[in-house]
């Protein structure tokens, strides 16, 4: 029977890459097979654009993003970013009022980059992203103060990542900002992801299917986190990693094995 399955959407940390943050051999070629048989992937990803350029060479097959937890779409092969929605920029300055008066470190999504202050790059492991150094000295623009630059940026702000040192903090942040009509989830260990109402990964990756002509209900997507709930939720074959928490598998149709036993694999093939 012919797979009604059109296009598969996959996060990228805790679902394309292992522990490791690599691509394992199984999963690069469940990739292949899948582009092979005509379906269209894509990744669906808090993630800016500046962090997806290690992909390019090793997944060819791959030519569109969903980008910032939706907030952006993007032409790999075009390298042109489209369909952007950015946060407020009244709201986005009271999310930095709050962070300045904490041990945060605030993570800015501005079109095509992605912006910190130089100095936290020293504290990476007190806000628990010591495993993303790699990427943040090849991807991120340091700036002196981030709060500087965001006072004088005059582009949207496509999403705000703040990440704690405590996530016990980082409840408390959230119920600071409740009162702002925004989207806010957790992402990795310490981050709150703050971005414009109704901008998600599900939104994203609806805008991305209307524009490639594909049927959400012939979409699969594959997540892990609280971020990927609204992307599993929006299309017709929702998949969960087996190292997703209990309620993002609830939320889900099917999970699969975890990060480190090939569950993205497991999940690509699902769709053909």
């Amino acid at each position: 029977m012919m797979s009604p399955y059109r296009m598969i959407a996959l996060d990228i940390d805790g679902t394309l890459l292992n522990s490791k943050k690599e691509v394992s051999r199984e999963t690069l070629n469940a990739v292949r097979r899948a582009a092979d048989a005509g379906k269209t992937i894509v990744y669906c990803t808090g993630r800016a654009v500046s962090e997806l350029e290690e992909f390019y060479s090793l997944l060819p097959e791959i030519h569109w993003a969903v980008y910032a937890s939706g907030a952006g779409l993007y032409d790999i092969q075009k390298r042109q970013t489209f369909s952007l929605h950015g946060v407020p920029r009244a709201y986005a300055d009271e999310i930095l009022v709050l962070a300045k008066t904490k041990d945060i470190m605030p993570q800015i999504v501005v079109g095509d980059r992605d912006v910190i202050q130089a100095s936290h790059m020293e504290r990476l492991d007190h806000f628990h992203m010591e495993i993303y150094r790699p990427l943040y000295e090849r991807a991120m623009t340091l700036v002196p103060d981030v709060y500087a630059f965001a006072e004088n940026c005059r582009e949207d702000f496509l999403k705000i990542n703040l990440y704690h040192a405590d996530a016990l903090e980082r409840v408390r942040t959230r119920e600071q900002l409740d009162h702002l009509p925004l989207e806010k989830a957790y992402s990795e260990v310490s981050s709150l992801e703050c971005s414009a109402l109704g901008i998600n990964k599900g939104s994203g990756l609806l805008r991305l299917c209307e524009a490639l002509g594909v049927p959400p209900e012939a979409c699969v997507a594959v997540g892990d986190a609280d971020n990927d709930m609204p992307m599993i939720r929006a299309v017709g074959l929702g998949v969960a990693m087996g190292n997703a928490a209990d309620h993002v598998k609830a939320a889900a149709d099917r999970v699969v094995s975890d990060m480190d036993h090939d569950g993205c694999a497991e999940a690509i093939l699902l769709a053909l």
